[in-house]
């Protein structure tokens, strides 16, 4: 999963939503491994990581996920590639069956995440060196205008919109458990050890929190889905002005990695970029304020 993925959707038809994504890993400067997976689906033929130059985007859309794997030795890299082989298709078998039209999108997410989450805790259930393994899962999924994004863990969903920068996921975190509790929080977080502390992962446990949040999305709008290894290299400030300057979502991503690994690439990191337009979208408004929805 960590070589890079282009795509470009292009319709001509009526409401169409064009798509141009890009996404690409790499193990950075400290790490033996890579933990990091990520994938793009599309939903409505179930191709994965297409490579193809010249693609519509299909009524079910497009899922992004990047999982960040966590467990010791090659356990880590064998949980977080469960998941984005798990987690698409279980998505496909749910709009499959759904029983509603539209299909209640984020409730389907919701449970292809729990789906991902037994079976990657089953196979650390039954290999002993996977005992605890586990990994984060932020995935989104892009149906016409609608953004549906769901997490588990500390990997983060970014909205980009006329040159400002939303993030849509909170890190599940020990600081930001203490923070929601009242509790007095040290002078310097970023420095602080406990802050990669997860308060939760896919597959270390039988049940989990799904959170859930999403978005009407905009033409010219991007997301940006990314591993802790980007955002704890490169400062937010930094992540924007590379993605207002970059040409495409390969340049976007390519330069992201890049800036990661200058500031000491002391992880995996993995990034991938959409960006969208068409007339089945808003026009663009750089004034229009970031809407979410629950």
């Amino acid at each position: 999963m960590g070589a890079g993925v282009a795509r470009e959707t292009r319709s001509r038809e009526s409401g169409a939503v064009n798509v141009s994504v890009f996404g690409l890993s790499d193990i950075g400067r400290v790490r033996k491994n890579n933990e990091d997976s990520f994938v793009v689906c599309d939903l409505s033929t179930g191709e994965m990581n297409p490579f193809s130059s010249e693609h519509p985007l299909g009524s079910r859309g497009l899922l992004l996920l990047v999982a960040d794997g966590m467990g010791g030795e090659m356990c880590g890299e064998v949980a977080s590639n469960l998941c984005v082989a798990v987690l698409p298709s279980r998505l496909i078998e749910n709009l499959d069956s759904a029983d509603s039209n539209p299909p209640n999108l984020p409730e389907l997410l919701r449970e292809a995440v729990e789906f991902a989450n037994r079976a990657v805790f089953a196979k650390a259930q039954c290999e002993r060196l996977c005992r605890g393994m586990g990994t984060t899962a932020t995935a989104a999924a892009l149906v016409g205008e609608r953004l549906v994004v769901a997490q588990v863990g500390d990997s983060r969903a970014y909205l980009i919109r006329g040159g400002q920068m939303l993030q849509l996921t909170r890190d599940q975190t020990f600081l930001n458990y203490l923070a929601d509790r009242g509790a007095p929080l040290p002078a310097e977080p970023e420095k602080d050890s406990r802050r990669s502390i997860l308060t939760q992962a896919l597959g270390t446990r039988e049940t989990l929190d799904v959170k859930l949040t999403g978005a009407r999305m905009r033409s010219q709008d991007a997301v940006l889905l990314c591993s802790d290894g980007l955002y704890s290299m490169v400062k937010p400030d930094e992540v924007l002005e590379i993605l207002k300057n970059g040409d495409t979502p390969e340049g976007r991503c390519r330069a992201l990695i890049d800036a990661a690994n200058s500031g000491g690439g002391a992880d995996n990191v993995t990034a991938i970029v959409a960006q969208v337009s068409g007339p089945g979208l808003a026009p663009p408004d750089p004034t229009a304020t970031f809407q979410l929805e629950p």
